[in-house]
């Protein structure tokens, strides 16, 4: 297997305020990255602007039924600790043909909750085109201009709490499909982790248990909820979907909850009468496989001083 290669061209550092070089990010072997799995992958450091930064390429993004790749741009954690960074930017992903570069310019503020600004996003059909630009002999290029960047400090003192909510709010649409439900002697069926917003999620199904008599539970759960700090919660909107393999009367449910370490999993204890999910004329149960879909968007992140 032949492994990607990263060419980093770092403008140089800077005092704050001052212009830096563009930085640019050529991804050389593409589908080595693309095909291995992971979703989300990141540029080496540069300076700009007197602050360091890194790309954060989200190879797939999902929104509205259609696939996205996205660009980012990320604050170094340590320049955020007791400031907000103020960062105005042009993102570009190259067009190496016609020279018609993909770009967004704006604003954004960075700090130790959201290290990531805005998304300059592509649709990946285009993206893959070979009469695009974007990816020639599976080489893509991106880059960033970061034209200033400016810290506030932040006074603490007088607030008790604080929500940091997400510009970016695209759903991770995750799909489980379970084999052999009813012949399950499990109590609880947890799916396989899956990434949303930064935080690692399963689903979990309760068939017809003794913990809910008579009733289908459905769950999500934050698994990485014990490093959170006591203080800080997980702000999440989310849906879970158990799907009509029939006639596509899906039943949904959609809520906001705030996920911590003290509350990990939130769900519905009675999603559905088992006779209901039995019953072959609703779909839900078709050879004894169901299908659960869960969206999940992280809001943003809570914390009590």
């Amino acid at each position: 297997m032949v492994l990607p290669k990263y060419f980093i061209k770092d403008g140089g550092e800077k005092k704050a305020g001052e212009r830096t070089d563009p930085f640019s990010w050529m991804i050389d072997g593409f589908s080595t990255i693309a095909n291995r799995g992971a979703d989300t992958h990141y540029s080496g450091s540069f300076t700009a602007c007197g602050f360091t930064w890194k790309l954060r390429l989200q190879s797939v993004l999902k929104e509205g039924g259609e696939k996205y790749a996205g660009l980012y741009l990320k604050l170094d954690n340590s320049a955020s600790k007791n400031s907000v960074i103020k960062a105005t930017y042009k993102l570009f992903i190259y067009d190496q043909i016609q020279g018609e570069h993909i770009q967004k310019e704006g604003e954004d503020y960075f700090h130790s909750t959201s290290l990531d600004g805005f998304c300059c996003k592509i649709a990946l059909d285009k993206f893959n085109s070979p009469k695009s630009g974007l990816l020639v002999n599976d080489c893509c290029i991106f880059g960033v201009d970061v034209l200033e960047a400016s810290a506030f400090k932040l006074d603490k003192k007088r607030i008790s709490e604080s929500l940091s909510l997400n510009k970016e709010l695209t759903p991770r649409i995750y799909t489980w499909e379970i084999k052999d439900v009813s012949k399950s002697k499990e109590i609880v069926l947890n799916s396989e982790t899956f990434d949303a917003g930064g935080y690692n999620w399963t689903i979990s199904l309760y068939p017809n248990s003794p913990t809910y008599k008579d009733f289908l539970g459905v769950f999500l759960k934050l698994d990485n909820a014990a490093g959170l700090a006591a203080n800080t919660s997980v702000y999440v909107d989310y849906s879970l979907c158990l799907l009509d393999q029939n006639n596509a009367r899906h039943l949904k449910f959609t809520v906001k909850r705030l996920f911590s370490s003290k509350s990990t999993n939130w769900g519905w204890h009675e999603f559905l009468r088992w006779n209901d999910v039995r019953d072959p004329t609703r779909g839900f149960l078709v050879d004894d496989t169901c299908i659960v879909e869960a969206s999940v968007v992280v809001l943003g992140v809570d914390t009590i001083a």
